[in-house]
């Protein structure tokens, strides 16, 4: 067999692949029937060889597809030889221990760790249990030189536990080969090892490489090293661990896991050593590799220094201070100038490696000895070496770091009352600075990312930030986050590493805004729920669709974390339910899919949350989700709707505020899109639970009302005005008592609120509310309406007035007009009622506005009580009465009349006369206007003795019965106190002579003497022309028989106003004079020729020539009446001859027929006219001097 085997050996170097894979044939069966009495030990060498070789031409990559088949399928039989390999054939034990072990640390060969660990175990045992008697085989030192140390294996086997599942779990395999190996590392740690090991094992059961914690792994494995060290307690031991940890570092690259754990046994091991100047001796070496190292390469020295604080905390602070100070101490002459700027870079990076020294240091720090030191020996060496270097981006991102591993020690260190960071506020501070000052228009360094991550642990630390300060910090992280641009955007003209860089920062950054905003309080209570939505609120309602999207992502983290954690129902958040679903509702018609599914998940939380505060079933909203993928407009106002009627059945009266205000400034703030959905939901919120908010109608008309004036848009508009109409529908008099609030005059958009309710199904309710308003207002004696008092109130009575102007609105736009024609008969009177009530009067003052607040007048109407009042009583009329009545009115200036209190009664008049023409006036108006001729207004007394007057003159009142009672009321009305209700009356008794002629014979006796009192009322010459007027009706209708002795009175009377100074008085004189004339047949013509012949003929001619043309009208024809009472045919004939001249060619014809025929009588009428040569009037004094010079000439 010895020579079979030296035969095999000859051909090891044939690298052909059919003699390599004989010849590991050859060696399994070999090993499978015993080596005895032959060195195969090169055989076992072949294979590991073999294995290493074929492993590494498989990671150059560089072979075909055929070789690397046939390098897999070698590397493949290589293990097969060592599994099958059976340490318990013969000569097995003494051939394999302890060669086996030399090929434990070699890298290459770490793919045969489990069949080698296998073997390893085996021989192990079998040495154990003594079971061979053999002696083991001699080792020359060659061969003993080969075989790894106990520093070696140990450290190889933790390397490969580090990376457990790696070589298909090699992790496991590695721990179990330590523990078997126990007496080959130290005799100190087989009992440690016998607890430790099996329990790092047992944490790795039931976990794979994705839910593996790595950073607790790794803790691990080096406390095991450390306990490991504490029980070898041998500092050379110690030594040459720290020697071979270094040694093996270098075979691994930068950066990968197996270095950076080895880096840290480094300091694990110095921890746990007690030879101090061995200890300071590394710690300034890694402190000089730190100082020449690039910044990216610092990590892993750093984690020796900061490891090592474990075991010699003072030590460490100690040797890191004073390579600090001699790092400052160190300075260039000024003439080397390229080298002190190389000197200020290093120095720098240097400082910022300092740093993060100080602040690891802190992480692995004894708790007990922290807390002491943390804000003399760390925090304010940070702070120095922050504030002496020059200031860039890897130095602020040092201090970033710092402050989030300090924040981190502390924490660690758990509670305790005693301690409160003195330089918290400082810190943060800095940290906030730094986000402010990151530009905008990019995601280019870390240093946002992780200045969040600061802030979050920094303020978990005491002492406790306020609610504010917290509101504050994450106000300027929102600032700092939301308003980046899109990543589609940052990635135009970047390379794909960066952009990818750039999609991750931004990625963690959102991510580390989402748990701050639920770990800066203690507690996620209510009230920083609702500070915390607050201020996402404005982020929401951006106008950049992907700082909405932002916004939402944070929301949606922070109200399912709340959803989780309320455990306690009786939180209620009810109150903030409302004005939440207010903002995140309409968002589920935003422009970006992303942010439609999170507002619908916001809107399940809390959905979610109100049910178990109202104890209800939850309610599922993924079924919306798909539908909200789809692109077109409508179909996403369609879901959204849905949406919202589902949501608005979890809603109770006291969330209604708060809604509303949030949809409306949503409608105001977002996009169309949005806005209609903003308007969608506030519409379904009223029409799904307006009926149960009788008690909130004021305070939600209030809020529709405040932001009518900030929406621009008409369809905006529009919503406010539909959702004032949905309020109407159901709560009618609610909606009508507070619009009933605003102020006076009207603004256009409560004209337009009230036109709006004026279009809807209740409108006619509503308006009999109003009339029913108006009614009680008109019924509440007022303080003085009597213009004729002095010192009376002059200000209109508001409530009133303001029911007039809605009055007008609603019915503005009410449709059909046949049902106000039917509420006619009521309302006219009202109407008419108010305009008496509000004439002559002012706003009063609290129906002004608030300084610099805008006034819109509706429809141009001015500030006048009355004139409101007659604008709604025209749009009343306007709705009843054709277009051509309305045109006379207008065509007559009515309303201008009506609203003068010097023209009012004439107003009233010609309204009366033009509604006789139509079926306003009504025996329910009659009978309703009738007993305002008794009200103490004077105004009110006016207008029925208007009205009265001019309806006289129809026959209704005596169709109706009402004749009589109305008869009555105005010869009571002649003696009344105002003046012009007694000229109302005595007009309207003679216009009792056009409506009812029989009733004026039968009654004449008291017409004629309240017309005689009237004629001779000496306050008021209106009243006396009013009565020549009344009197010229009343003579022409009943004759001289009728009249009997009064016509004497009547005839004397009238001359006396021949020559007054009205006008009014003089022509309606001479007209009733006239009548007098032409109803003298029998009984009184003898007196009235006499009376005629003396001097009157003569003055009535004078006045042919009066300065006023309508007394000239008026004289002419009472000149004409009178003339044949003289007697003289011939004159007649002249004058009748003349009648079509001018006055004076008929005075100068008259003269010269007298002067020719009866120069008598020509002597009278110039007696007659020199009584007028000193007449006040100048016209008549020049008309009587040009008359007598005819008589001369």
């Amino acid at each position: 067999m010895f020579l079979v085997v030296k035969a095999v050996e000859t051909v090891f170097g044939d690298h052909r692949s059919k003699v390599k894979v004989a010849v590991l044939g050859f060696i399994k069966e070999l090993f499978s029937s015993g080596v005895e009495n032959c060195s195969a030990w090169g055989l076992v060498a072949y294979v590991f060889r073999e294995f290493s070789r074929a492993t590494s031409r498989l990671e150059t990559g560089n072979l075909s597809e055929r070789e690397a088949v046939a390098e897999t399928a070698l590397q493949t039989l290589c293990l097969h030889v060592l599994d099958t390999l059976d340490v318990s054939a013969s000569g097995m034990t003494r051939l394999l221990w302890p060669r086996l072990l030399q090929f434990v640390v070699p890298a290459q060969y770490t793919g045969t760790l489990v069949p080698l660990s296998r073997c390893l175990r085996e021989l192990v045992e079998r040495q154990e249990r003594a079971e061979e008697k053999e002696e083991p085989n001699y080792l020359c030192y060659q061969e003993r030189a080969k075989l790894p140390t106990p520093q070696a294996l140990l450290v190889r086997l933790l390397v490969l536990a580090c990376s457990p599942y790696e070589g298909g779990g090699h992790g496991a395999v590695a721990l179990q080969l330590l523990k078997t190996l126990h007496r080959a590392i130290h005799r100190a740690v087989g009992i440690p090892w016998m607890a430790q090991i099996p329990s790092l094992l047992q944490y790795l059961e039931g976990k794979d490489e994705s839910s593996l914690d790595y950073a607790e792994w790794e803790c691990r494995l080096l406390q095991f090293l450390r306990t490991s060290l504490e029980a070898i307690k041998n500092e050379t031991w110690n030594m040459k661990l720290n020697g071979e940890l270094t040694q093996q570092m270098a075979h691994y690259p930068n950066f990968s896991k197996e270095k950076n754990f080895l880096y840290k046994a480094v300091g694990g091991a110095l921890a746990a050593s007690q030879n101090i100047s061995y200890i300071e001796e590394q710690l300034q070496s890694y402190l000089e590799r730190v100082r020449r190292l690039e910044p990216s390469e610092r990590e892993g020295p750093i984690s020796v220094l900061a490891s090592s604080a474990e075991g010699h905390f003072d030590l460490a602070l100690k040797t890191v201070h004073d390579f600090a100070a001699a790092g400052e101490n160190r300075r260039l002459p000024r003439v080397f100038t390229l080298q002190k700027e190389h000197q200020k870079e290093n120095g720098a990076k240097t400082a910022a490696a300092v740093m993060l020294i100080y602040s690891k240091i802190a992480l692995h720090a004894p708790k007990q000895q922290l807390l002491a030191r943390v804000e003399t020996d760390i925090v304010e060496n940070i702070l120095c070496q922050y504030r002496t270097s020059p200031q860039d981006t890897e130095l602020k991102l040092a201090l970033i770091q710092s402050v989030t591993e300090v924040s981190c020690a502390l924490q660690g260190v758990g509670t305790c009352e005693n301690f409160s960071f003195a330089s918290k506020r400082v810190l943060l501070e800095l940290v906030l600075d730094f986000m402010k000052q990151e530009p905008l228009d990019c995601v280019a360094s870390p240093v946002r990312y992780r200045a969040i991550l600061a802030v979050e642990h920094l303020s978990k630390i005491k002492p406790s930030l306020t609610q504010k300060e917290n509101c504050h910090l994450l106000q300027e992280c929102f600032r700092s986050l939301f308003p980046l641009p899109p990543l589609e955007q940052t990635k135009e003209g970047e390379a794909a590493d960066d952009a990818e860089h750039a999609e991750a920062l931004y990625t963690r950054s959102l991510e580390a805004l989402a748990r701050l905003m639920t770990s800066l309080e203690e507690e996620l209570t209510l009230s920083w729920l609702k500070e915390t939505f607050h201020l996402l609120e404005a982020w929401l309602r951006s106008g950049k669709e992907w700082e909405r999207e932002r916004a939402l992502y944070a929301c949606t983290h922070l109200l399912k974390t709340y959803t989780e954690r309320l455990e306690d129902a009786r939180e209620n958040s009810s109150e903030q339910f409302g004005s939440m679903i207010g903002v995140l509702g309409p968002l589920s018609c935003d422009s970006l899919a992303t942010s439609r599914q999170r507002a619908v998940d916001c809107i399940s939380c809390l959905l979610s949350t109100q049910g178990k505060v109202m104890h209800t079933r939850e309610v599922d909203l993924n079924h919306f989700c798909e539908e909200l993928m789809a692109a077109d407009v409508d179909s996403l106002l369609r879901t959204s709707s849905k949406i919202a009627k589902v949501a608005c059945k979890s809603f109770c009266s006291e969330q209604a505020r708060g809604f509303l205000k949030a949809v409306l400034g949503s409608m105001l703030s977002f996009s169309p899109t949005c806005a209609r959905a903003a308007g969608e939901w506030m519409l379904i919120f009223l029409k799904e639970c307006g009926r149960e908010m009788l008690l909130e109608v004021p305070e939600i008309l209030t809020i529709l009302y405040d932001h009518l004036p900030a929406a621009q848009q008409g369809s905006l508009k529009e919503f406010l005005f539909e959702a004032v109409s949905v309020l109407g529908c159901y709560h009618p008099e609610a909606v009508t008592n507070s619009l009933l609030q605003r102020h006076l005059p009207m603004d256009s958009d409560t004209v337009e609120l009230w036109r709006t309710l004026g279009r809807g199904i209740f409108a006619i309710e509503m308006l009999q509310l109003l009339m029913g308003k108006l009614e009680s207002a008109e019924d509440t004696p007022a303080r003085s309406n009597c213009l004729d008092e002095e010192g009376s109130d002059n200000l209109a009575a508001l409530e009133p007035l303001m029911v007039t102007c809605a009055l007008r609105e609603l019915v503005y736009s009410l449709e059909p007009r046949e049902s106000v024609s039917l509420l006619l008969p009521r309302l006219f009177p009202m109407l008419l009622k108010q305009i008496s009530n509000t004439l002559g009067k002012e706003l009063p003052s609290s129906a002004g506005r608030v300084e610099d607040e805008p006034v819109l007048v509706a429809s141009g109407e001015g500030s006048s009580p009355c004139r409101l009042s007659i604008k709604a009583l025209d749009t009343v009329l306007c709705k009843c009465i054709s277009e051509k009545c309305m045109g006379i009115l207008r065509k007559q200036n009515t309303w201008a009349f009506l609203e003068n209190p010097q023209t009012y009664h004439e107003g009233m008049c010609l309204l009366t006369s033009v509604l006789l023409q139509t079926d306003v006036v009504t025996v329910t108006t009659i009978r309703a206007v009738l007993p305002w001729l008794d009200s103490p207004s004077a105004n009110l007394r006016i207008m029925a003795a208007s009205f009265f007057a001019e309806l006289m003159k129809a026959p209704m009142l005596q169709k109706w019965k009402l004749l009589q009672p109305v008869r009555r009321a105005l010869v009571d009305k002649s003696l009344d106190a105002s003046s012009t209700v007694r000229r109302m009356a005595v007009r309207g008794l003679g216009n009792l002579a056009s409506g009812a002629p029989e009733k004026l014979r039968k009654h004449k006796k008291a017409i004629l003497k309240a017309l005689m009192r009237a004629i001779k009322d000496v306050t008021s010459s209106e009243i006396v022309g009013e009565s020549l007027s009344a009197l010229a009706k009343v003579v022409a209708e009943l004759g001289e028989k009728d009249i009997g002795v009064t016509f004497k009175e009547i005839a004397l009377y009238t001359k006396t106003f021949f020559d007054v100074d009205e006008a009014v008085l003089r022509s309606s004189a001479f007209t009733l004079y006239g009548v007098l004339a032409s109803s003298a047949k029998r009984k009184w013509k003898s007196f009235l020729g006499k009376e005629i012949t003396t001097s009157t003929w003569t003055r009535i001619m004078l006045h042919l020539q009066d300065p006023d043309p309508e007394v000239c009208n008026a004289c002419r024809s009472t000149f004409l009446l009178c003339t044949p009472f003289l007697g003289l045919q011939k004159l007649q004939t002249q004058v009748a001859l003349n009648t079509e001249k001018s006055a004076e060619e008929l005075q100068e014809a008259v003269c010269s027929h007298l002067a020719r025929d009866m120069p008598e009588l020509l002597q009278s009428v110039y007696d007659t006219l020199q009584t007028y040569f000193w007449s006040s009037c100048w016209g008549m004094r020049t008309a009587a001097i040009q008359l007598a010079g005819k008589r001369q000439s």
